[in-house]
């Protein structure tokens, strides 16, 4: 009789722990996780006051904004099928950091299909560009502002792309796509004809092809080295009194270079070579980024960043511009970092000089 009371106790609770588990079931992460699926993104927002303006408009301008709200959903197995979606919204869903503003909603800044085998990637649809330094992300920038530099490139290209590893160090990659900036269309607005009567109106006629190439290198466990080229024409139509129909070649060659000084001293380095080679409106520019960061602590960073634009167009004259961006970031916990940002922009003629301070918090998950 003992023995079966034992029983009976030792029964009821190993029914309660199967009951206790049952209830409590797999999580969300450890469902994903088994299936293959990540899930990541971020969300970054920003107190910006401009401390100083110079040129036409001087008003000072402080204000609250929702810099990014990104989304990623990914399966990318080692070998086979798998695809990408990103969903964006914020002041940087459009090229060039503040370009398009909250206006432009929730769009897909990535969506596309892959298949890998062996060293061999294939992607299909919309994919981030391979050009420059800085990332659309907002967790993969130390810093709060884009580049000048960034905002001459486009963002994404919707084509395909085939990319193969050649060694564990040395990659190449080529493909077709829509055009240079095609995907873009503030970008275009930037590049393109600037008499257009809306950039709406603009971004509709583009007719684009275009092709890239790229090759990635790490001769050394702490340099990398990129070089990626973009290649293409457009067919626009613009108004200039009349209809006038113009087939411009596009082109972008950008440069990168980062390089591990010390376990403390990261510098990098970021060259841009770009053209729109149109009959009326030839617009050729140099772009030049530099980048310097020291780590005062595991959590607590100290950036540069530099710049320096020069341009020439056959149609008009355009000053050169420049940049000064100096951040403090500090990571008050694995996922979340607080920067503060000092920034003085010398922009395109006609725009003002200002000097911004600027506070952002970034959560990444």
């Amino acid at each position: 009789m003992k023995n079966a009371k034992v029983l009976s106790a030792l029964g009821l609770m190993s029914l309660a722990s199967t009951a206790a588990l049952a209830a409590s079931g797999p999580t969300l992460g450890s469902v994903l996780d088994a299936s293959g699926v990540k899930v990541s993104g971020n969300v970054a927002v920003s107190l910006r006051q401009n401390v100083s303006v110079r040129g036409t408009n001087n008003q000072a301008r402080s204000n609250f904004q929702v810099d990014q709200g990104l989304l990623s959903i990914a399966y990318q197995p080692k070998e086979g099928f798998g695809g990408v979606v990103d969903l964006a919204t914020g002041e940087t869903v459009a090229q060039g950091g503040d370009v398009g503003g909250s206006t432009a909603g929730v769009q897909l800044s990535q969506a596309y299909l892959q298949y890998k085998s062996g060293n061999l990637t294939l992607i299909g649809g919309r994919y981030y560009t391979a050009a420059g330094y800085e990332v659309f992300p907002a967790a993969g920038n130390l810093f709060v502002t884009r580049s000048q530099t960034y905002q001459k490139e486009t963002t994404y290209h919707t084509g395909v792309r085939a990319s193969y590893a050649v060694s564990d160090s040395l990659s190449v990659f080529g493909g077709l796509n829509n055009g240079v900036f095609a995907d873009d269309p503030a970008s275009e607005c930037t590049h393109g004809t600037p008499v257009v009567t809306t950039c709406d109106a603009f971004a509709s006629t583009l007719k684009n092809r275009g092709v890239e190439l790229g090759v990635t290198w790490s001769p050394i466990s702490d340099l990398s080295l990129a070089l990626s080229s973009y290649h293409g024409k457009a067919n626009i139509q613009d108004t200039l009194g009349a209809t006038h129909n113009d087939s411009e070649s596009q082109n972008l060659y950008s440069f990168t270079a980062s390089y591990k000084v010390s376990d403390a001293i990261s510098i990098a380095a970021n060259i841009d070579q770009g053209n729109t080679n149109a009959k009326l409106y030839g617009n050729k520019y140099t772009a030049y980024a530099g980048y310097v960061t020291y780590a005062l602590s595991d959590a607590t960073t100290l950036g540069l960043r530099l710049e320096e634009i020069s341009k020439r167009r056959v149609a008009s004259v355009d000053n050169n511009t420049g940049a000064v961006a100096a951040v403090l970031s500090h990571s008050f916990a694995k996922n979340f970092d607080l920067r503060t940002e000092l920034s003085d922009v010398d922009p395109e003629a006609g725009d003002n000089r200002h000097v911004e301070l600027a506070v952002q918090g970034v959560l990444k998950f």
